[in-house]
């Protein structure tokens, strides 16, 4: 996979996960994905990266839409 082609793929995983995460603030699910890939930077094969970026971005914002526990919503 050339540059060009990871950063289309990625691209891709960008708009995907803005349809399926859209209540979250707008540019989140952007700078989520832009950390994931960075993250892969010093990675040499390149094949999967686009993968492995959608699987991490999609755990890091699943986890920030998680709603409060039951007990800290009921507090005051």
């Amino acid at each position: 996979m050339d540059s060009k082609q990871e950063k289309n793929a990625v691209d891709d995983v960008v708009r995907r996960l803005e349809v399926r995460y859209a209540d979250l603030p707008t540019g989140r699910v952007k700078s989520v994905v832009s950390a994931c890939h960075a993250s892969l930077d010093d990675k040499p094969i390149r094949d999967f990266i686009p993968v492995l970026v959608e699987h991490a971005a999609r755990s890091q914002l699943r986890a920030e839409r998680r709603p409060a526990p039951y007990t800290a919503l009921h507090e005051a």
